[in-house]
């Protein structure tokens, strides 16, 4: 009886045994299924880089350009070119299934050649502030993770209806002009949507008459505008972008005020805009 009893507990354990292994297999099975079903993504640009991480399918990301700096993890992707300039070789070996491309940024003819791959192209434009949650909600969707970037969506609806809501408004707008670089000496046109930031913030973009995203146009333009503000973006350096305004005093600055931003968060039309809104809307007050 003791012998039987021992040889129906071990039959017992390797049945137990044998169930365990099964369940595992299962599971890893249904693991790597679920791997396998998730997407591979490239971003071609950078804001499309966060927005992607906004949306909740950061971890679809296999490569991006150039200057895609935030969130963090946006590093540790591998480079596919810049904005401008895509090595298709480098994009091969990473296999992605999507491309995703800037409507009015992206080079249509670079994309194009992306798309003959067999790569699908995922195209977001962006030409008003709603538009950055129309886009957290389609990235969400295409890419296996509606709910969360519905979820982002809605929260930036709602913080831009809140600032919207603090801002009292005058009818007297005054003019700001925005400086994207000093040299050559770029500025934002109506196609951009800093137009709206500045709206909500009783300002008025003295070149939102520019058919354009963005234009070289030379200092006489400026004088001619006499801008109420100077707004410059500038990196995290030592360099002055206003020095050209204040050295030479070709602005009174009694009359015009002078004032740096960082960049990101207004040209960058991701969810972060909503904290150049609140910074640009002080600097207005």
């Amino acid at each position: 009886m003791r012998t039987r009893s021992r040889v129906q507990g071990s039959g017992f354990r390797v049945q137990v045994g044998f169930g365990w292994l099964v369940a595992v297999l299962l599971v890893l099975g249904f693991a790597e299924g679920v791997a396998q079903d998730k997407p591979r993504v490239i971003s071609l640009a950078p804001h499309l880089t966060e927005l992607a991480y906004a949306a909740g399918v950061g971890d679809t990301l296999v490569g991006t350009v150039d200057w895609s700096d935030y969130p963090s993890e946006a590093a540790e992707l591998a480079l596919v070119g810049d904005a401008f300039r895509y090595d298709l070789e480098t994009i091969l070996g990473l296999d992605p299934d999507y491309a995703l491309a800037w409507r009015g940024g992206s080079p249509a003819a670079a994309v194009g050649r992306i798309e003959s791959l067999g790569i699908d192209i995922i195209w977001i434009e962006i030409r008003s502030l709603d538009d950055i949650a129309t886009a957290l909600e389609t990235l969400g969707e295409r890419l296996g993770s509606a709910e969360a970037g519905a979820a982002a969506a809605q929260a930036f609806r709602s913080e831009l209806e809140n600032i919207s809501s603090r801002q009292a408004d005058s009818g007297d707008r005054r003019t700001v002009f925005y400086q994207v670089s000093a040299r050559p000496l770029y500025t934002l046109g109506q196609r951009h949507v800093i137009n709206e930031v500045f709206e909500l913030c009783g300002l008025e973009n003295v070149f939102s008459d520019l058919d354009t995203e963005a234009a070289v146009i030379d200092i006489e333009a400026v004088l001619a505008a006499e801008p109420d503000f100077i707004i410059a973006g500038h990196e995290n350096d030592d360099s002055d972008p206003l020095a050209r305004w204040r050295n030479t005093r070709l602005v009174d600055e009694g009359l015009t005020e002078l004032h740096r931003v960082e960049p990101s968060l207004l040209v960058r039309p991701t969810p972060r805009i909503i904290q150049g809104v609140e910074h640009v809307c002080s600097l207005a007050r």
